[in-house]
C-alpha cells in the first residue's frame, strides 16, 4: 500500500470528522471492500497511517473496533429482544 494513499485517506478523513465537530485523528486504520472493475471480483485493501504503525498496533485497533461493533449489536439485542 503506498503510504501516499493511506495519507490521503487520514488527510481526507481528518477533515470531515473536523467539519462535524469530532477530535483530531491521531491515527488510521482502515478496510475498505473494493469490487475489481473488470472482473467485478471483490477484494479487500486494509491500511494505517502514520506509516510507521507497527502491524500489531493495527490489528489491536482492528480488534478494539470489532470489539466495539460487537457491543452494540449486543446491546439492541438485548433492549429489542430480537436478532436482525
Amino acid at each position: 500500500m503506498s503510504s501516499t494513499l493511506a495519507e490521503d485517506l487520514q488527510q481526507a478523513v481528518a477533515g470531515v470528522m473536523h467539519a462535524h465537530g469530532f477530535g483530531l485523528v491521531s491515527r488510521l486504520v482502515f478496510v475498505v471492500e473494493l469490487i475489481a472493475e473488470d472482473s467485478g471480483e471483490l477484494g479487500l485493501l486494509r491500511g494505517s497511517t502514520p506509516a510507521s504503525m507497527p502491524v500489531w498496533d493495527e490489528l489491536g485497533m482492528h480488534q478494539y473496533a470489532l470489539a466495539d461493533i460487537q457491543a452494540v449489536v449486543t446491546a439492541a439485542r438485548v433492549v429489542d429482544g430480537e436478532e436482525e
